[in-house]
């Protein structure tokens, strides 16, 4: 039962830190020294994306779920938690891909927007 509240966690910190990549530039606005947190962050995860590294969130998570004497889900984190409750196919890696694109480039144009606002440039 502790394991399977421990998947549970780190499903939890887990699903917070994709939150974190997506939104975390905008957090960034307010309190700057984030950046320095976030930038490694969103490369991780776009590389982990593009490059389907696997992340140690997800084989802990899947340790906690064996542990408990749960068969762990085959998919990745995302695959699982993510896509599996909104679309019925598995996403190809190209979708992988361009999610991590598309990360990447929302996190620029927020940094953009943050720093031509800091400095004025667009007044």
């Amino acid at each position: 039962m502790i394991y399977r509240a421990l998947a549970r966690v780190v499903a939890a910190l887990h699903l917070l830190f994709v939150l974190f990549v997506v939104l975390g530039g905008l957090l960034t606005m307010r309190w700057p020294a984030l950046v320095w947190i976030h930038v490694p962050a969103v490369v991780w995860a776009v590389a982990t994306l593009a490059f389907d590294l696997g992340c140690p969130l997800t084989l802990l998570e899947k340790f906690f779920l064996r542990k408990d004497g749960s068969e762990p889900y085959r998919e990745g984190f995302l695959q699982h938690h993510v896509f599996r409750p909104l679309v019925s196919s598995e996403p190809s890696h190209r979708v992988y891909v361009l999610l991590g694109v598309g990360v990447l480039v929302l996190v620029i144009v927020v940094y953009a927007i943050a720093f031509t606002s800091r400095t004025g440039a667009l007044r």
